[in-house]
């Protein structure tokens, strides 16, 4: 472990010259062509949406004058160059789990692995403490161990403590960086980096050593956004989007990709066909980010590149990726640093499901997204491309043959982001009381149907066995009186006892 350690210090602190050496030497990008912004649109191949995020549209927001453009290729081609292709060896090995804690996220991680273990899951797991007020002795001493993680503190994994010249420590590192960072200093070659928030329905383990993540070593999945990607970026990348060819068009009706089909003796009308729909862009829909799988065998210089933009994210490289639209932050660095290493990927096609529930004015409410097993998401297209040539009699017979092709991939992954399992914050916010006072179940009666089971129970069984009957001591409950709490998580836990029979 100490030749491991003092291997990933020389590591991070070569890397970190080339990021302080590679930064954009130009202000932060803030020139836009209006006041307008992008509007955050829905990615909708059916809907009525007439805007086409074309190259020329995606052109009109946000401004970089030649010598701008010019220093920021500059910048971007040192970084290329200089950054290694791999890791030392014995720095990373084995497959795990990777979170980010700290804070009142230490709580969401607790209750995430807690829902992992109870399913099988018998990955090793990481959670990486990014400062140290964020720090909780007894949890990463004994709680987390005796499930099987164990914590990382970030800036000790990051440069010697004993080394005050540290390159490192002239970078102000903030969240938007922290996933990144987790990636590097977790211990695994292949991680699952899930969001604290994120709840795996079924044991992740077998995605591993199986397709597609084992041709293709980076695996995200859809969010509900188109891609508003400036054009400025693809020529700091040094890529050219392709004027005659197009990738397989997204369909999220569907759930799959289908070859694009145009003429390829003539040239694209360019203005009526969105920039990301073109052969060597960015492929559209965005990436939703509360779980991605890398692997740092493959990707070490398309994660260390995602690390370069988030680093300098907010000044310069988010603005490039999102135009100002909502939602901007690292989720678009992990796919846009591996298309500019010209590395492999997979996106999920299956589109997310939105959880949530009607309220009385039978208007839906989200709480949450379903994201869908990558592994069934590639077989079932493997199928779905052999059915496509089969007559209607004979997909009858192949559904009968084929379960997976008959009920499609299943949902893997919950990302209770809307409100979050914080049951104490949930009360006070009364966020499963309606108008008149009566409890509801934040997902509705669909989740059993969906997940396999009664999820919303389940959880509050679990916050149950972790505050009331361990009774584990917590930073996010420390104000809190224990016994109220505990009668809340009591209470709910009757009444979605009571409500069992109402699910599909």
């Amino acid at each position: 472990e100490h030749n491991r350690r003092a291997k990933a210090y020389k590591f991070f602190e070569d890397i970190f010259t080339v990021f302080h050496n590679g930064k954009p030497k130009i202000p932060p990008l803030r020139k836009y062509l209006s006041d307008d912004r992008i509007y955050h649109a829905r990615y909708d191949t059916k809907g009525v949406d007439k805007t086409v995020f074309s190259e020329k549209y995606l052109s009109g927001f946000l401004q970089l004058d030649e010598e701008e453009l010019e220093s920021m290729k500059e910048s971007h081609r040192y970084i290329l160059e200089n950054l290694p292709e791999k890791a030392p060896k014995g720095v990373y090995s084995g497959n795990g789990i990777v979170y980010v804690g700290g804070g009142n996220f230490n709580w969401l991680t607790l209750l995430s692995i807690k829902s992992i273990r109870a399913i099988g899951c018998k990955l090793p797991i990481e959670v990486v403490i990014p400062t140290i007020d964020e720090f909780e002795a007894d949890l990463c001493a004994r709680i987390f161990p005796a499930l099987g993680a164990r914590c990382i503190y970030m800036p000790y994994a990051l440069s010697d403590p004993e080394n005050t010249n540290s390159v490192v420590s002239k970078f102000h590192l903030n969240g938007y960086q922290y996933k990144a960072l987790a990636i590097l200093v977790s211990s695994f070659e292949n991680i699952l980096l899930l969001d604290s928030d994120n709840i795996p329905v079924h044991p992740p383990d077998d995605l591993f050593n199986k397709e597609p993540f084992k041709s293709n070593g980076l695996i995200v999945w859809p969010d509900f956004w188109k891609r508003a990607t400036s054009p400025d970026y693809y020529k700091i990348a040094g890529l050219s989007p392709s004027d005659s060819k197009l990738m397989p068009k997204y369909d999220e009706v569907a759930g799959r990709y289908n070859d694009a089909k145009h003429d390829t003796k003539n040239p694209l009308d360019l203005d009526n066909i969105p920039l990301h729909d073109r052969a060597g862009s960015i492929p559209d829909p965005t990436s939703e980010s509360g779980q991605l799988m890398i692997s740092k065998k493959t990707h070490t210089k398309a994660l260390l590149l995602a690390l370069y933009y988030n680093l300098y994210g907010p000044s310069h490289f988010y603005p490039l990726f999102s135009q100002g639209s909502d939602g901007e932050g690292d989720k678009e660095t992990f796919l846009a640093a591996t298309v500019a290493t010209g590395n492999k990927f997979y996106q999920v096609s299956k589109f997310l499901n939105a959880f949530g529930h009607f309220n009385i004015k039978h208007e839906f409410e989200g709480t949450g997204m379903g994201q869908y097993n990558p592994v069934e998401d590639y077989e079932y297209n493997l199928l779905r491309q052999r059915a496509d040539s089969m007559s209607e009699k004979q997909v009858v017979q192949f559904k009968k043959k084929n379960t997976l092709f008959e009920r499609g991939p299943q949902i893997l992954f919950v990302h209770a982001n809307f409100p979050k399992l914080n049951p104490w914050t949930l009360k006070i916010e009364r966020k499963f009381f309606n108008e008149k006072g009566e409890r509801f179940r934040l997902y509705g009666s669909g989740m059993k149907v969906r997940t396999g089971y009664d999820f919303e129970t389940v959880q509050w069984t679990n916050m149950k066995y972790l505050l009331c009957d361990l009774k584990i001591d917590l930073e996010t409950y420390s104000d809190v009186d224990r016994s109220e709490l505990c009668s809340e998580i009591f209470e709910h836990l009757a009444f979605l006892r009571s409500t069992i029979h109402t699910l599909e």
